[in-house]
């Protein structure tokens, strides 16, 4: 059964309670940075930015602003994302605005209790009939403010969760944006650390890292120019992304560099993958198209290694990097697997 519309925002609105019943708890601000921070530790979807939040807790270090701003900038925000300070802005009044009408409404609910407590203990005084109509004059008066306090309180968080849920919305897609490569759409290098850690927390068989670089980029790029440079580098994604299985996450590490994570992979399926590609590489036949100059061919060697038991993604890319800094020993244009 599908969850109501009435159980998400339930749902939405008890992990924003539970963000700030956290900050709380550690009397941390309500900044937009904490928020945020406190905000994924709770819904747990980002496994590196929760190890590290725990082992802060787990130390005998306090958690203060410094800290959550270390894991801020290390778990959560791309160059990209740092550019938006007007939405952090956003969130930050939305907070003040929120808090204070939680503040305004424990204050009404206050005077409620006040009331009936003054008025309750008044009982024992009455001796007429007119004595008990003031006593509920009053007891009306009051939890009528109460009333209209919680009517409004209601309003404004209704308000104030569309607000944040729009906002929100804006600061998932730079972030996104901030793990993807403009130029061939593939995962960048951060994309691609954070979304290997998430499949090795998660996968069942050894994945396989496939790591690819074209052969004398620098030579294609003196010869035609930057633009042609740009155009191969997005056939060699293109290719790959041909290639790739369903799973499998494709990024561009950097320059001519690419990478390949296969899931559930064997070392003879990689190589057989790595192979496919290079020969769709090596096939490829590129014309300028304002000149109809034809482009030299082009070729890439490719380094294979499986990840071996608890392997980090950092000593995995090692292998493979060797084992590409062998191919390209080797000739270029060919496919070394890690021993």
């Amino acid at each position: 059964m599908k969850p109501s519309q009435n159980d998400k925002s339930g749902a939405r609105s008890d992990l924003g309670e539970r963000a700030l019943a956290f900050l709380a708890q550690h009397r941390l601000s309500a900044s937009p940075i904490n928020y945020w921070v406190a905000h994924d530790y709770i819904r747990g979807n980002d496994p590196s930015l929760c190890e590290a939040l725990n082992s802060v807790i787990g130390s005998s270090s306090a958690i203060d602003d410094f800290v959550v701003r270390e894991i801020y900038e290390q778990h959560v925000a791309g160059e990209a994302l740092r550019r938006f300070h007007g939405m952090g802005e956003g969130i930050e009044k939305l907070l003040g605005s929120l808090l204070g009408d939680v503040l305004s409404a424990s204050r009404n609910t206050s005077g409620l209790q006040a009331s009936l407590t003054e008025n309750l203990g008044r009982l024992d005084e009455v001796r007429d009939s007119s004595g008990l109509r003031a006593i509920a004059q009053n007891l009306a008066q009051a939890a009528l403010a109460a009333n209209e306090s919680n009517a409004a309180l209601k309003k404004s968080l209704e308000a104030t969760e569309q607000e944040t849920r729009l906002l929100r919305g804006e600061l998932d897609k730079h972030r996104r944006e901030a793990m993807v490569d403009p130029l061939t759409g593939l995962l960048n290098r951060r994309g691609m650390l954070i979304e290997a850690a998430k499949l090795f927390d998660s996968s069942d068989g050894p994945p396989a890292l496939l790591v690819m670089d074209i052969d004398h980029f620098k030579r294609i790029n003196d010869t035609y120019g930057h633009a042609v440079g740009d155009i191969v580098i997005q056939k060699v994604a293109e290719a790959m992304l041909a290639i790739a299985p369903d799973q499998a996450m494709t990024a561009r590490f950097g320059g001519e560099e690419f990478v390949m994570l296969v899931p559930n992979a064997s070392i003879d399926r990689a190589q057989q993958l790595a192979e496919k590609v290079r020969t769709s590489i090596e096939r490829l036949r590129l014309v300028r198209r304002h000149d109809k100059l034809e482009i030299a061919p082009f070729t890439i060697s490719v380094g294979v290694a499986l990840r071996q038991r608890e392997e980090s993604i950092e000593p995995l890319f090692d292998r493979a990097d060797k084992a590409l800094y062998r191919a390209k020993h080797n000739g270029r244009n060919c496919v070394v697997a890690s021993s």
